[in-house]
This record gives C-alpha cells, structure tokens and sequence, in this order.
C-alpha cells in the first residue's frame, strides 16, 4: 500500500513539477490540430461564398441586362470587381475554377481583353484538367483572334482538338481554327479542317458552314 502511495506522490510531484511543460505540450498540440480544422472551415465557408455570390452576381447582371445599357455596362463592371475580390481573398475550393470562368467571361463582356487573357491563361495553368478548361481555352482563342493574334489563336483551337476530353466542342473549335486560317491566307489548311469536319461530324450545324465555306475556296 505504501508503494502504491508513493507511486503516486512521485506521479503527482512529477506533474507539478512539470505541469508547465506538459501546458505547452498540449497547447502545441492544439496550435497544430485548430488551423487543420479552421482551414477545413474556411474552405467551406469560402465555397459556400463564392457560389452564393457568383449565384447573385449572375442575376443582378441578368436584371441589368433588361435595362439601359448604362445599368448593363455598369452591372458587368460590379461583377469584375466582386469576381476580383473573391479570387484574390477567398482560398481555393472547388468553386475556384468557375469563380476565374465568370471574371474571365464578365472581362470578355466588357472587352478588358488584356485582363481576359491573363485569367483565363491563369485558368489553364492552375487548373488545365478542369472540365471548364477546353471552354475556358477556346474562349482564350476567341479574345487572342479579335486581338488579331490569329496563330496563337489557332493554336489554342487545334489544342483543344487533339484533346480527346473535348470531343464535344472538336467540330466547333476545328470551324474556328478554318476561319482564323482564312484570315491568315493558309487556305490549304483551313480546307483541311473544313473536311475534317465534315467527315467527322456530318450531321452537325458545323458541318453545314464547312460545306458553305469549302464552295468558296475550293
């Protein structure tokens, strides 16, 4: 018994003498485990955000459109600056990529194309193998060929229609790298992806312009 005792004032001494070290034992402990758990809430609270903001912002712009164009311009102008101060304070979660997609887009719409360009090449970048990625690319070559950057233009048009994930846009994007051809003066290959289409999606509205163009050339 009297072992057992002293067993246990050897224990409680060892705490007391000690207590301050195992304190900060726990606090480190704890400083570790809360920002784990504050990140993993954040991360949620910030999705949460930025749908619940993108969700609003899409329909203060639709009521804008309705309205003088003054209201539209000064709508879209509003989105850049909210899609802005969420993307740049905001950490990334899933609705990251379709945040970037709507300030891409909303600078498209005001014809800030040096801005467009630069996120929507942010976008490829971080998040090249989003399902918003060929979208996002062809949208990046429609902004390069009104800047009259028709080679890279069509580079970024042919990289999406190689890419077997994109499949579902091939037929759109091979019409737009013939278009960006003809402005370049490289017919035989605008009529190449003119047949292209046509072989491979012959059914397609795309098709049909393919047909029209190819009169015209050939």
């Amino acid at each position: 018994m009297e072992n057992v005792k002293q067993r246990i004032r050897k224990f409680l001494k060892f705490f007391d003498d000690n207590k301050l070290k195992i304190a900060i034992g726990l606090a480190v402990a704890i400083a570790i485990g809360v920002p784990v758990y504050l990140y993993k809430q954040k991360g949620i609270s910030d999705f949460n955000e930025v749908w619940g903001r993108v969700y609003q912002i899409n329909y203060e712009m639709a009521v804008a459109g309705q309205e003088a164009p003054e209201k539209k311009t000064e709508s879209i102008e509003g989105a850049i600056s909210e899609y802005t101060f969420l993307k740049d304070n905001l950490s990334t979660t899933g609705a990251t990529p379709w945040l970037m997609s709507e300030l891409g887009n909303a600078q498209y719409k005001a014809k800030k194309y040096d801005e467009a360009v630069f996120t929507y090449r942010e976008f490829i970048t971080r998040f090249g193998k989003h399902p918003l990625a060929p979208v996002i690319r062809q949208s990046l070559g429609y902004i390069l060929e009104e800047k009259g950057q028709l080679q890279e233009a069509v580079e970024q048009f042919e990289k999406i229609a190689k890419d077997p994930e994109s499949s579902y846009i091939k037929a759109q994007v091979r019409l737009d790298a013939g278009r960006c051809y003809e402005k370049l003066g490289q017919l035989n290959s605008a009529v190449t992806a003119y047949k292209d289409i046509i072989g491979s999606f012959p059914e397609s509205s795309c098709a049909k312009m393919a047909k029209y163009r190819l009169e015209d050339l050939e």
